[in-house]
């Protein structure tokens, strides 16, 4: 299967046990245990509700820019999204869509490319959860949404600083990311968003939010994407 399709890991309904496409096991080995260290501190911290909490979570979507990801992927971008799952003997742990992406994106074309991508990775993600999809089916509809390209030595177009945002931040969903992203020149936004990791959801129910940390969230953290939703902050 081409490298421009995503690749996935975690639970899914189908299954009895983790399962993982397309991802480095270097990749596989990281997020596993970052996740994994988020959720036992969530089991710890709230023993009677977290799995509440955690099934109403939304899919989020992400953009880890270079720096957020220890090496050796501390020089790459990826995108994609992260949904609470389980496997069919009832254990719980999230599903993950991600793929490298050439750069990140510097024109607007290019952001609306990723965001019209991540879209169609979270409404898939979810029939795949739905439906108790077997692999073969979720990867012949990844097939059909390989990961945007654009030129990395392209212009200089005016985008997106996200200001010194190394906090949770909530905001309005996606059209408020897109106004957040259309300020300022590449350079900035490169410099001010390296290091920093971006999470959104934008759920038909209404739960929309934005949380942007520096490098993945600590298992203190968690619960900012797979636990109770924090109040919004202006």
């Amino acid at each position: 299967m081409s490298e421009a399709v995503a690749g996935w890991h975690g639970k899914l309904p189908s299954l009895g046990d983790f399962a993982s496409r397309r991802l480095a096991p270097a990749f596989v080995a990281l997020w596993d245990g970052w996740l994994a260290e988020g959720l036992a501190r969530l089991r710890a911290d709230s023993p009677d509700i977290w799995l509440q909490h955690y099934l109403a979570c939304p899919t989020w979507r992400f953009v880890l820019m270079p720096g957020s990801l220890p090496a050796p992927f501390d020089g790459q971008v990826h995108a994609g999204v992260l949904m609470p799952s389980v496997d069919r003997i009832g254990r719980y742990f999230p599903l993950t869509v991600v793929a490298p992406l050439p750069a990140a994106p510097r024109a607007q074309t290019e952001l609306q490319a990723l965001l019209s991508w991540l879209q169609n990775l979270d409404d898939l993600a979810a029939d795949a959860l739905q439906d108790d999809w077997p692999i073969d089916r979720l990867d012949a509809e990844l097939a059909r949404f390989p990961r945007p390209t654009w030129d990395i030595a392209g212009p200089l177009t005016p985008l997106l600083p996200v200001a010194g945002r190394t906090a949770s931040h909530a905001v309005a969903g996606t059209q408020a990311i897109i106004e957040l992203l259309a300020q300022g020149q590449v350079q900035t936004w490169e410099q001010q968003a390296a290091g920093h990791a971006f999470w959104w959801s934008d759920a038909a129910s209404g739960d929309r939010r934005l949380v942007v940390t520096r490098g993945l969230p600590p298992p203190e953290d968690m619960r900012l994407l797979l636990g109770a939703a924090p109040a919004a902050s202006s």
